[in-house]
C-alpha cells in the first residue's frame, strides 16, 4: 500500500519509489479527483510492453512529439508504430482485460496505432470499448481493494486525507528525482530494467518524456514513449469514448474523456 518513508532523502535511496504499489494506483493518486481514467488503462498497456507481453515495432528513427492539435503527421507516425500481442504466462485479471480490450478494438493480435485510431471512430467498436473499460476498471478496483482497507486512510469521499497528502508529497519527491538531470547523473539507474521502470513511473506523473530525456532509450518501452506512444494511446482511447452512442453513455464517458484531440472521421 502507498506508505510513508523518510522525506527529502539526500542519498541514493532517493531513486527508490516510496512503495511497490502498481503503476495504475500511483497514477490514480495523482489523477484529478483521484479517479481511474483512460490514462490508467494506457499505463497498464505500457507495463505490458515493458514485460514483453505486448511487442512493439517502430519504423521511425527520430524522436517524436505531438503538437497541440492532432495533425496528419501524427496519424502517419501512428501508422509506423505496430503493437503485437504476445501474452504468455500468468497475468493479472486487469492485464488480461486490457489485452482483450485491444483485441476487441482491432480484431487482431497485430495492428498499428493508426488502424486502431480509425477503429475508435466506429460506434459499435466504441460501445464495446466502453463495456470493456468498465470491466477493466472494476478489476483494478478489486485487485487493489481501492476505496477499501488498503486506501481508506488515504482517501475519504474521493478526496485525500491529511495522510494522503503526506503520501502524495513523498511521491512528489520521487517525481522530482525522475526529472532532475543533476540527481539522475548522481544516482543513475543501474540496469536496463531500472531505467525502463523509472521512465514508466514518469508516465504516472505525465513527465515520461522529461524522464526519458535524461535516461537511455534502450528498450521497446522507452522507444514507444520516445515516439509519444503514451500520449497517442490516451488520444485513441479518449476518441473511442467520444464515439460511444448517446443512449449508451453511462459512467464510461466520464473516464477522463478529453475532446481536445479528436481523430478525423468520428461520428
Amino acid at each position: 500500500m502507498l506508505g510513508l518513508n523518510n522525506k527529502n532523502q539526500e542519498n541514493e535511496n532517493i531513486k527508490n519509489p516510496p512503495s511497490d504499489d502498481s503503476y495504475s494506483m500511483i497514477q490514480v493518486l495523482f489523477a484529478k479527483n483521484n479517479e481511474i481514467t483512460i490514462n490508467t488503462l494506457s499505463l497498464t498497456i505500457l507495463d505490458l510492453i515493458n514485460k514483453g507481453q505486448i511487442k512493439c515495432d517502430i519504423d521511425l528513427d527520430d524522436s517524436y512529439e505531438m503538437g497541440k492539435k492532432l495533425s496528419p503527421e501524427d496519424m502517419e507516425v501512428m501508422k509506423k508504430i505496430t503493437l503485437r500481442i504476445a501474452n504468455k504466462g500468468e497475468l493479472k485479471t486487469s492485464e488480461t482485460l486490457a489485452i482483450n480490450l485491444l483485441k476487441n478494438m482491432n480484431k487482431n493480435k497485430k495492428f498499428n496505432l493508426k488502424a486502431m485510431a480509425k477503429q475508435s471512430n466506429n460506434t459499435s467498436v466504441a460501445n464495446k470499448f466502453e463495456k470493456d473499460l468498465d470491466e477493466y476498471v472494476n478489476a483494478i478496483e478489486r485487485e487493489n481493494n481501492y476505496d477499501g482497507k488498503n486506501y481508506k486512510d488515504l482517501l475519504e469521499n474521493g478526496k485525500l486525507t491529511s495522510k494522503g497528502k503526506e503520501v502524495k508529497n513523498e511521491w512528489k519527491n520521487f517525481q522530482d528525482y525522475l526529472k532532475s538531470k543533476e540527481l539522475c547523473e548522481k544516482y543513475p539507474p543501474e540496469t536496463v530494467e531500472e531505467n525502463s521502470a523509472q521512465i514508466l513511473y514518469g508516465a504516472c506523473f505525465d513527465i515520461e518524456k522529461e524522464a526519458l530525456k535524461i535516461r537511455e532509450n534502450n528498450t521497446q518501452l522507452t522507444d514507444f514513449i520516445d515516439k509519444d506512444g503514451y500520449k497517442l494511446l490516451n488520444i485513441i482511447f479518449n476518441n473511442a469514448l467520444l464515439n460511444v452512442s448517446e443512449k449508451r453513455r453511462g459512467n464510461g464517458i466520464f473516464y477522463g474523456v478529453n475532446d481536445k484531440y479528436t481523430i478525423p472521421g468520428g461520428a
